[in-house]
């Protein structure tokens, strides 16, 4: 399912080329599974618990798309995914993604199939090339149209966000850690440390390490 198989591969190679692409957001209460093939699918046998039992409707093309997805270190680049021409159709559907509870932070997975182009019937498997979570949505339009612009955040680079944390937040996580106050202030010439038993000067052993007073 992570990748194509060899029929699969053997149809990107091809010098005339038909993929399709496959989308699920996982609204709570309505969940949206489409595709841009020119005629729904549903699967089976895939061993993917999204894919199997469910039917990925055919959508106009004009109103879904898929940003690209752009691979790089650390997970891939935000996904954007834009669906349109809905008003009037499903006044629940955009009440439910009114509630950002409805969506945020839930799972939004793309995979992608070959068709014959030809007669549109499908070569080989379908493997997943996106996995992420819905983070930031937007409703545009007025009475006649609307548009939803969906942001997908990879995973991967959710786990490897930077927490800006440095030693000086020490104290957040041990109360009783003085250790980044005391060394701010030797560096600037201010340390008031009162000299240990020992005779010492109060200095930084003093101040890093009060347990070896």
């Amino acid at each position: 399912m992570g990748a194509p198989d060899m029929a699969a591969q053997a149809a990107l190679d091809a010098a005339v080329r038909r993929p399709v692409t496959f989308a699920y957001l996982d609204i709570l209460g309505e969940p949206i599974r489409v595709t841009n093939a020119p005629y729904s699918m549903n699967f089976s046998g895939t061993g993917d618990v999204d894919l199997d039992g469910f039917t990925f409707d055919a959508v106009d093309t004009r109103f879904v798309s898929v940003g690209p997805v752009t691979a790089k270190e650390g997970g891939g680049d935000t996904v954007t995914v834009q669906l349109s021409g809905l008003a009037g159709v499903d006044d629940e559907l955009m009440t439910l993604i009114g509630d950002k509870a409805n969506w945020q932070g839930r799972d939004a997975r793309l995979w992608r199939a070959m068709l014959d182009p030809e007669d549109f019937s499908r070569i080989g498997n379908i493997w997943t090339y996106y996995t992420g979570y819905m983070a930031v949505p937007k409703i545009i339009g007025d009475m006649t149209s609307q548009l939803i612009s969906l942001d997908i955040e990879s995973y991967l680079g959710f786990f490897s966000q930077p927490s800006n944390r440095t030693w000086l937040n020490q104290k957040d996580y041990d109360p009783g850690d003085n250790s980044a106050a005391s060394s701010i202030a030797i560096a600037n010439g201010t340390n008031t440390t009162a000299p240990s038993a020992r005779g010492g000067s109060g200095g930084l052993v003093d101040g890093l390490f009060p347990e070896a007073l």
